[in-house]
């Protein structure tokens, strides 16, 4: 079953949130290197819900959604929110390599949202290294995927000998079992991806190298992580990575993102308390006549301001 039958993609508090902290970072890089004529290249499914903020936030035009699905593939068409999208039917293996050769692309920054909702695997490292080789300068490229650990192997050795088999001398020789274990591995997952995406960099000699600035990890049922970073022209390399290891940038939170799922009524009410001085308890919570857990207080207390607002309309 294509995820687009399982899953509205737009209704996940985590994801959305994930998504919001990507393009707030992206926001921020036309202050160090040049992203006039951006192009945006992704997964929009039959949602967009990435291509709509790509628009809205961004301010990009000219934007390409790659889908394999047949029927998905129409009902993209159908939904495409802009006239300035084009939908591309086929495998992202396939498509990609058509658009590197797009004169209309050419010459120009591109944002690359790899989104797959299954495991990292041989599709999704050979679309990463077509980005990373190809990419005009001063290109953006994101990849998430899913970071079960089960997705890699049963057991333990099952798991180190997978990663060696999809990411090569990146994987360090001794993996401790509890890296490739239960939440543990989405880090394993995250860190291990971005050196492999800085190695391939690295290997081609791009002139402005690979600057790591994405790595989220979140979780709405299955544990995904966001990994990715920023390929600039030669000149612009020192401005990039003095701007992703400053403060202000968002998208390399500490903690994985796991936001509540509220009803209108308590984000409502939890929202009209922020920002405060001191951290909400949750003794705080129940005077207001519900109850959360810890880490989902603090999840919402961090995260508030990107947290999505849903409303069912009946007319």
């Amino acid at each position: 079953m294509p995820s687009f039958d399982a899953i509205n993609y737009s209704l996940r508090p985590s994801k959305s949130i994930q998504r919001r902290i990507v393009f707030d970072g992206v926001r921020l890089l036309p202050d160090v290197m040049d992203l006039d004529r951006l192009a945006y290249i992704g997964f929009g499914s039959i949602w967009f819900t990435d291509f709509v903020l790509a628009h809205k936030l961004l301010r990009v035009e000219d934007m390409w959604s790659i889908e394999d699905n047949d029927i998905g593939y129409t009902r993209a068409k159908f939904n495409a929110p802009y006239s300035t999208v084009h939908v591309e039917h086929g495998l992202s293996t396939a498509i990609l390599p058509k658009l590197f050769e797009d004169p209309s692309l050419a010459g120009r920054p591109w944002m690359v949202w790899l989104d797959y909702d299954y495991g990292f695997n041989e599709c999704v490292r050979d679309d990463v290294r077509l980005v990373i080789e190809n990419a005009p300068v001063n290109s953006v490229l994101v990849a998430t995927f899913n970071g079960l650990d089960k997705k890699y192997g049963q057991k333990p050795g099952e798991r180190v000998e997978r990663l060696r088999e999809l990411l090569g001398p990146v994987v360090p020789d001794e993996l401790e079992p509890s890296a490739i274990k239960a939440e543990q591995m989405q880090a394993t997952l995250a860190d291990l991806g971005l050196d492999f995406m800085k190695s391939i960099a690295a290997e081609i000699a791009r002139p402005g190298g690979f600057v790591r600035a994405f790595r989220v990890i979140y979780r709405d049922g299955a544990p995904m992580v966001t990994i990715g970073g920023v390929l600039p022209v030669r000149g612009a390399a020192r401005g990039v990575r003095d701007l992703v290891n400053g403060k202000s940038w968002p998208a390399l939170p500490a903690k994985p993102i796991a936001a509540p799922p509220l009803t209108m009524r308590e984000a409502a009410v939890l929202q009209s308390l922020l920002p405060c001085a001191t951290k909400l308890t949750r003794g705080d919570i129940q005077k207001l006549g519900f109850d959360l857990e810890e880490d989902q207080i603090e999840a919402f207390e961090t995260y508030y301001r990107e947290y999505p607002a849903f409303a069912q309309i009946v007319s």
